[in-house]
């Protein structure tokens, strides 16, 4: 019984020996690990397994199978597993993510995704509206088809031959000699009422087809409802200096309730800061640098109150913060006399900052910082023979419009003073640093419609008038064509030529314009040679103002007769608190938009 038992362990020995004496190794990886990513591009025709490989027990290659759902075609990352399989039938698994990528734009440009917003909206409206060519010879119709243009405004006056706009155009025409373009009579002069008297021109014209193709149009909101003006976001999106347009001016672009653009602008005349420096310097006051804050500011002008309180005939001034403060200090969006752009109503009671500041002023002119708010006789006391304290020198910070800058410039420097302009001051926390411009319109006819070719050789006038770089330097031009003495003298009216501010950031544009480019110092122009015009951040300013709000119903009805100094003035003289003011105000004129609203004719109405 031993021995057999003997010999059955001995036979099991034997069995296991025999058994672990067979090689089961399984193929081996080289190059991958568990988890790794394989990446591929979209499109490709196979998985790449370059620089991956598998070998059996003996070092002898073998092939790699790939499991798992994918696709080559479609962008996205999948779970996948390689699999090597040796001629014993061993096998090792290793799950890897295989990740599909895009083509990048240099690999392929006609992606979507590499398309830009101008690239988009040319391939949606090419030959449509952009660039139509209906005898697909290859050039735009609009810059060979016999095209008349009318146009209707009245800015410079009825003779053509004085009137600036009119030389551009006919700059215009010479360039497009296609193109003819007249000027309609009846809107080239004045006419009653004012805006509103313009609408009821222009409304008639419509409606006797005799409307201008191209128009003047103070009275955005009224013309849209009215059906009298064409939708040119096509021509914006598809134009690449249009680019440029600040975000400010494309706001006020659009209808008020944003399915059209209405017009375009082609001038802005806002205010600027002036500062007497001759008087600062004359005071022994340091000079800000452009890049000043609100605080800095307010120092400034402490230091030159001190003198007021003193009793000399000196004064700060005070930078008009009225129009449009409840967005410098307190961000409302746009902040025109307090109306918010986004709700569609007044909204300047809330402005805490902003009745803080004109709390403030009402205070200082108790204590007779300001000339104006001292009664006849104590001006008279005070600084005899002086009838403006910033003509007569002795006031240290004035906001001046831009459409008078160059008579404003005139009268203090043949006064004899030194001055400067700013850039306004960075704001205070909890506002935004940015000024207000009145922007003038130009719209095109909505009967245009009916005819693109036409349609897109106004819009190319228009642009040319406005914001494109041709037709800026043609329009600048025009300045060193004439006389410079002419200017000098009066004659001739700068601000005629330059025609304010214009809505674009382009460089290429506001290198060009002459209060930037600078006149020749040795010349009679020279006086109008300002460094801040050379700021960056002052030429955006300028050109990313706040505009008043052309496009909204009964703004102007409601706003225009509301000025906001007479809030200071019932502080000053009733001793009252912006809180004691504001709330009522701003409820009565909130109800008069709703009452004009009820009556108003809106657009599909």
């Amino acid at each position: 019984m031993r021995k057999l038992l003997l010999l059955t362990v001995s036979l099991l020995i034997t069995f296991v020996l025999v058994g672990c004496g067979t090689d089961t190794t399984p193929p081996s990886f080289n190059g991958v690990v568990q988890n790794a990513t394989i990446t591929v591009k979209v499109n490709s025709s196979e998985v790449p397994l370059t620089g991956i490989s598998a070998t059996d027990k003996d070092g002898k290659p073998v092939s790699i199978v790939i499991t798992g759902n994918y696709d080559l075609t479609t962008i996205g990352t999948y779970s996948i597993n390689l699999v090597a399989t040796d001629p014993d039938g061993y096998r090792t698994t290793i799950a890897v993510t295989l990740s599909v990528l895009a083509l990048t734009c240099e690999e392929d440009p006609e992606q979507d995704i590499c398309k830009t917003a101008l690239d988009k909206a040319r391939e949606l409206y090419e030959g449509t509206i952009y660039n139509v060519d209906l005898n697909q010879n290859g050039t735009p119709d609009w810059q060979e088809d016999t095209i008349e243009l009318s146009m209707g405004y009245s800015y410079y006056g009825d003779d053509n031959e004085a009137n600036a706009v009119w030389q551009n155009v006919l700059k215009f025409m010479e360039q497009y000699p296609n193109i003819t373009v007249t000027r309609d009579p009846l809107f080239s002069s004045g006419w009653e009422n004012g805006d509103d008297g313009l609408l009821v021109l222009q409304e008639a014209a419509l409606l006797d087809g005799t409307l201008p193709d191209i128009f003047h149009n103070p009275k955005g909101a009224e013309t849209y409802d009215k059906g009298m003006t064409i939708d040119l976001t096509p021509y914006i999106l598809t134009d690449e200096e249009a680019g440029f347009i600040t975000p400010n001016a494309l706001s006020g672009m659009m209808t008020y309730d944003n399915l059209e653009m209405w017009g375009i602008p082609w001038q802005g005349v806002g205010p600027m800061v002036v500062l007497n420096t001759g008087l600062l310097e004359a005071l022994d006051i340091d000079l800000p640098g452009y890049d000043w804050t609100y605080a800095e500011y307010e120092a400034l002008r402490n230091e030159v109150g001190a003198i007021t309180n003193a009793g000399q005939c000196v004064f700060p001034g005070v930078i008009d913060f009225s129009i449009f403060g409840p967005n410098y200090f307190d961000s409302v969006p746009n902040g025109y006399k307090g109306y918010n752009s986004v709700t569609q109503r007044f909204d300047f009671a809330g402005a805490t900052n902003y009745g803080a500041w004109l709390e403030s002023v009402a205070t200082e002119a108790k204590q007779g910082w300001h000339f104006y708010d001292l009664d006849e006789a104590d001006r008279e006391a005070t600084c005899e023979g002086i009838t403006d304290s910033w003509t007569g020198g002795v006031r240290a910070v004035n906001t001046i419009m831009l459409y008078s800058f160059n008579a404003d410039v005139n009268t203090m420097v043949n006064n004899g003073q030194t001055i400067d302009i700013y850039p306004y001051p960075v704001a205070p926390a909890g506002g935004q640093t940015a000024t207000y411009t009145y922007h003038d319109y130009y719209s095109i006819s909505k009967t245009l419609e009916a005819d693109r070719v036409k349609a897109e050789a106004a819009f190319q006038l228009t642009k040319w008038l406005t914001y494109g770089v041709e037709g800026l330097e043609s329009r600048w031009d025009l300045i060193y064509d004439k006389d410079p003495a002419l200017f000098a003298s009066g004659d001739l009216y700068l601000m005629d030529y330059i025609q304010g501010w214009p809505i674009t950031s382009n460089p290429a544009v506001l290198a060009m314009h002459p209060l930037v480019k600078g006149f020749p110092t040795d010349g009679p122009l020279n006086r109008y040679n300002f460094a801040a015009f050379q700021n960056e951040a002052f030429q955006y300013q300028m050109s990313n103002a706040n505009p008043y709000p052309r496009q909204t119903p009964a703004f102007a009805s409601v706003a225009n007769p509301f000025d906001p100094w007479t809030i200071k003035d019932q502080m000053r003289d009733e001793s009252l608190s912006f809180e004691d003011i504001a709330p009522n105000l701003q409820d009565t004129m909130n109800e008069a938009i709703v009452e004009y609203l009820q009556y108003y004719i809106g657009s599909g109405n």
